[in-house]
């Protein structure tokens, strides 16, 4: 958790949480972080629980494999130390949205067009829904009491409109953190001229109320204009940068 910006109470949803609840797609979307082309960095979760509550990945390139064996795994770098789970459960497309459900809006350009189904048809899309406890022996510095996951193998802008654009909510941070790191991502997400930034924008909701903007290298500004202005505080990993939605 961080200082800088409001940590609000524990959600009611949230404290309810058994191993048999329901799977209420709208209580997790409201004052979440969205973070796309997130591979497995936990960066956001690490830093954030306590400022936020839900938190919500997506990612075409990463299989359920690789995702259930970092998530669960013994080894420094998996899971999410000082954690344990409160339930873990596979989320699948009905779950998230109406049967027959497409994406309003899609690249106009041939070119872009293609690059996105080449992508696309390389995934192998699943969902997995789960939420966390904070261990004994762990205090509130450490990270909230509890905290939702939700990670979505997809696209990037098809998994913002199926969840925030299509139920008129927009997260509370979106984070856009070395998307497609090592060339995963169909087009440079980072910029001003983004299909997914024309996504985002075309929210009803509006847009995030703060964007987390970071990578490999060293950020001094956001990535989109919206967010000009002065940098709120920056987390210890990743350069990862905090600013505020210009008003």
């Amino acid at each position: 958790m961080i200082q800088e910006i409001a940590a609000p109470d524990e959600p009611d949803w949230l404290s309810n949480i058994t191993s048999e609840s329901e799977f209420v797609l709208e209580d997790l979307l409201v004052d979440s972080l969205y973070y796309p082309a997130s591979g497995l960095n936990g960066t956001p979760v690490k830093f954030l629980s306590g400022n936020i509550y839900s938190f919500i990945y997506a990612d075409y390139s990463i299989t359920k494999q690789q995702f259930l064996t970092n998530l669960n795994g013994r080894s420094s770098d998996c899971g999410f130390r000082g954690y344990s789970p409160v339930l873990q459960r596979e989320i699948f497309t009905r779950d998230i949205v109406p049967a027959g459900w497409r994406p309003d809006k899609v690249p106009t350009d041939p070119r872009e067009r293609e690059k996105l189904l080449a992508c696309e048809r390389r995934c192998r899309p699943f969902g997995h829904w789960s939420v966390w406890q904070r261990d004994p022996g762990f205090g509130p510095e450490h990270g909230a009491a509890r905290f939702s996951f939700l990670f979505l193998a997809g696209e990037m802008s098809a998994v913002y409109q199926g969840l925030y654009s299509r139920l008129s909510i927009a997260p509370r941070i979106l984070a856009i953190i070395q998307p497609g790191a090592i060339g995963g991502e169909w087009e440079g997400v980072a910029h001003d001229g983004s299909f997914f930034k024309k996504v985002v924008m075309a929210n009803s909701a509006g847009l995030p109320e703060y964007l987390l903007h970071g990578g490999f290298g060293y950020y001094n500004s956001p990535c989109w204009s919206e967010y000009t202005g002065p940098m709120i505080t920056r987390l210890r990993e990743r350069s990862a940068g905090l600013w505020r939605l210009n008003r």
